[in-house]
């Protein structure tokens, strides 16, 4: 399948702004704007002229994108395999490194840490049933967003898992767990995850969002970033550092990896 890339380069995360979307114009004329895309998402390509490309967006809209703005990649997307000996995970240990993460309020318990020891008991329970599992980060060292999602694209999963642990600005004013995805394709699987976390950690849910991640949003295939509770809430850390706390957590991804298989039988 060929797609669009739309260019991120003038995107700033840390202001929202009309500058973070490429407008979609009714003709090549441009005399008509008909919706808007995000810089860094994908979209189906379906022609193109000496400056402008037709697309596709995954909200069903076709219009027109200034070329400038656009990649055009030959992509594949593959289906759900029918069964978990042939589906593949990539995960991902937030953080490491130099880069340590969120911090428990007395400073003492490190996101990087945290996130490394839950992504070796998933990928351990996942191994366990079958699932063809790989890692960004096996040890605590620092990678870049860039180099997390080349390693996430070059294993072509049929899922990415990112594992994090979330800090609020004021200790004890947020907790509980939340699930993101960028790509409206994600979304399903996202919602899967969240009602499976939801049923098997004693933690409240934020419930299933929409969240403008680099990793996420750089990176065609099905993808989803956990947020596993707060660092600095008495109620989250006390749950997050409590015996079984990861098995719980893996044990709810596979049960929801084998519903995403099972609905594609």
């Amino acid at each position: 399948m060929v797609q669009i890339y739309v260019d991120p380069s003038e995107y700033d995360a840390a202001i929202e702004s009309e500058n973070d979307y490429v407008p979609i114009y009714q003709s090549t004329s441009q005399e008509t704007v008909i919706g808007k895309i995000h810089r860094g998402s994908w979209a189906t390509f379906i022609s193109q002229t000496e400056d402008m490309v037709e697309i596709q967006t995954d909200d069903g809209v076709t219009g027109y994108i200034e070329k400038q703005s656009a990649s055009i990649q030959e992509v594949a997307l593959s289906a759900i395999p029918k069964d978990l000996s042939n589906f593949k995970v990539v995960l991902d240990a937030g953080h490491g490194g130099e880069d340590s993460g969120a911090l428990s309020t007395d400073q003492t318990i490190m996101e990087k840490d945290l996130t490394l020891t839950t992504v070796q008991t998933i990928g351990e329970v996942l191994t366990e049933a079958g699932i063809q599992v790989s890692y960004t980060r096996t040890e605590d060292r620092y990678l870049s967003l860039s180099d997390i999602t080349a390693a996430s694209l070059s294993e072509e999963p049929d899922l990415f898992i990112s594992i994090h642990y979330d800090n609020s600005e004021i200790p004890n004013s947020n907790q509980g767990l939340t699930t993101y995805y960028y790509y409206t394709g994600s979304k399903e699987m996202a919602e899967t995850i969240t009602a499976n976390l939801s049923s098997s950690v004693a933690l409240s849910s934020n419930g299933t969002r929409f969240g403008n991640y680099y990793v996420l949003r750089e990176q065609y295939l099905p993808a989803v970033l956990l947020e596993l509770g707060y660092l600095n809430s008495d109620n989250d850390l006390a749950m997050i550092t409590s015996e079984g706390y990861d098995q719980r957590v893996a044990q709810a991804l596979l049960t929801a990896i084998e519903e995403i298989v099972e609905a594609e039988e």
